[in-house]
């Protein structure tokens, strides 16, 4: 999840926890894209909980889950 940290919230943005559910596979040639939803802001201590669904190129639904992450300062 290197991306997250840099590009979603931010820079210094530290990954805490991640769950991931394989729904579908994924193919050799398969197209995947991610779209990613703040579900909630836990002010106090500076955390974001992210919902996470990747789907191929068809639009089935290949993975989802969850993080919880630190934004950097």
């Amino acid at each position: 999840m290197r991306w997250v940290r840099s590009e979603l919230p931010g820079p210094g943005t530290i990954s805490l926890s991640q769950t991931l559910n394989f729904k579908a596979p994924v193919f050799l040639g398969d197209t995947v894209s991610a779209e990613v939803e703040i579900i909630e802001k836990l002010i106090v201590k500076s955390r974001l909980k992210l919902k996470t669904v990747c789907c191929n190129q068809t639009g089935v639904v290949v993975l989802e889950g969850e993080a919880l992450v630190v934004v950097g300062r």
